[in-house]
């Protein structure tokens, strides 16, 4: 199952052009979440893999892309199960995209904010 995830990019207070979609793969056990900021000044990518299964733990991987010129990064975590499900707790790992989005933004010297569109959950709902 795959769509689009609906937000709003701020970057130093202009919105910015943000494209955001979703898959679920694996049975469902796996959900990839992409965000390209397009921007000529902060051309970024966000790709956050999800991995759970309710018998073990979640592995998280976040891979930053951009922008121009800087090495990609990528790092991995584990989480509690019941803290982040990739199954049935899509909203859960949107936030948290949200929020690794933010912080890879802001450690480049920016001021960012994401909200996420209410329509957004409705569709993960939907698939869940």
């Amino acid at each position: 199952m795959r769509g689009n995830l609906r937000l709003e990019v701020l970057v130093n207070d202009r919105a910015y052009e943000a494209h955001s979609t979703y898959a679920w793969v694996g049975g469902g056990t796996v959900l990839t979440i992409s965000t390209v900021l397009p921007e000529r000044d902060l051309a970024v990518e966000l790709i956050s893999t999800y991995v759970g299964h309710p018998h073990t733990r979640t592995v998280v991987t976040h891979l930053m892309l951009g922008p121009p010129g800087r090495t990609a990064q990528i790092r991995s975590i584990e989480r509690a199960h019941e803290d982040l499900d990739p199954i049935e707790g899509g909203r859960e790992c949107a936030y948290d995209h949200a929020q690794e989005l933010i912080d890879a933004v802001s450690a480049l010297g920016y001021e960012i904010s994401v909200q996420l569109d209410e329509g957004t959950f409705a569709e993960f709902e939907r698939v869940e």
